[in-house]
């Protein structure tokens, strides 16, 4: 029996080299958003200080110290959302600036506003939700199985803080038109864009694994990477990000929706919301149905096989720092949570 390994041709060897050189200045500009908002969070804080106590200071401890001890302050929503929205938007806009010197235009169609991809997404919405229905009641299942054998899962808590007008526009802003626009450049307008030249499914799936990962607890995570394949497939068979963006900004609309009539005290619109939901199921499940087939990925030719790409990108040494980043929020959280 021949074990021997063939040799890769001078295109295969282009191509890999090719993807590896993509792999660094992606994981550059992933690991850059993640640094800046980082970094950005106490330049808010400065800027919640200023604004709050009347005063300015330098002082990274002082200011920290003020809003510990103002919690009412940093447990709003209106506050929260107000951080979340700039310190994310600023770090795009520089992470889009690094993007353009390192790519030099090559993302330009995925992420050029078009009118007619709008269809693509509008078609595509309800299914979302249909999926993202199913994987939270997956989620849900596995946290109560988890939790019957002593494990606590931790997740995020949307529900509005302190309800005021400006609290629910605010979360609105973020949730349903900041976070879909900015997760979908950076998760599909630039990793997805990018690998999907060498292979789309390799690239479906790793960009829908940082975009689970990303927020950065297991049930938000697990429900994330299952929505991030059909927003990815739907983006790599139009070529534009549009239709990731409707579908996104509808998928977190559905899952807000409670949280907004909860906030605003319309305790009879509960019904009303729950006939939406499942009426969106319905609908979502009879246009998926239909329109099955048109999710399939077809490969076109590459030098390397599709297997070469998977292990080219998963044993690229950046793409590996930047999932261990990923991982330390969901990582460390189920750690303190049980601790």
């Amino acid at each position: 029996m021949n074990l021997s390994v063939r040799p890769l041709t001078p295109e295969q060897k282009d191509e890999k080299n090719n993807i590896a050189l993509d792999c660094y200045k992606l994981g550059f500009l992933l690991l850059l958003y993640q640094l800046l908002t980082y970094g950005l969070r106490y330049v808010f804080y400065f800027a919640a200080y200023r604004y709050y106590e009347g005063g300015f200071t330098l002082n990274v401890q002082t200011a920290i110290n003020y809003f510990y001890n103002n919690q009412d302050i940093t447990q709003s929503t209106a506050f929260r959302m107000a951080g979340n929205t700039s310190i994310t938007c600023t770090s795009l806009a520089i992470v889009m600036v690094g993007m353009h010197i390192l790519f030099r235009g090559q993302l330009g169609s995925w992420l050029r506003p078009d009118k007619s991809k709008i269809k693509a997404g509008a078609l595509w919405a309800t299914p979302d939700h249909v999926v993202n229905l199913f994987s939270t009641m997956i989620v849900n299942y596995m946290v109560i199985m988890l939790g019957n054998s002593g494990i606590s899962v931790p997740d995020a808590d949307f529900t509005i803080k302190q309800p005021s007008a400006a609290a629910i526009i605010l979360q609105a802003s973020y949730t349903i038109l900041a976070a879909p626009f900015i997760e979908e450049i950076l998760y599909r307008g630039m990793l997805l864009s990018v690998l999907s030249r060498y292979g789309r499914s390799p690239a479906i799936l790793l960009s829908a694994l940082f975009f689970g990962l990303m927020h950065g607890n297991i049930p938000q995570a697990t429900g994330a990477f299952i929505s991030g394949i059909l927003y990815a497939t739907v983006a790599v068979q139009s070529g534009s990000i549009v239709p990731s963006i409707i579908m996104h900004s509808f998928n977190n609309l559905m899952a807000e929706l409670t949280d907004f009539t909860d906030a605003m005290g319309v305790d009879t619109n509960k019904t009303v919301v729950l006939c939406i939901i499942i009426a969106a199921a319905f609908i979502g499940l009879l246009i998926g149905c239909l329109n099955i087939k048109k999710l399939i990925v077809k490969e076109e030719p590459h030098a390397l096989s599709m297997k070469q790409v998977r292990q080219t990108l998963f044993s690229n040494p950046m793409i590996i720092v930047c999932l261990l980043w990923y991982s330390y929020s969901i990582i460390s959280g189920l750690i303190s949570a049980n601790s």
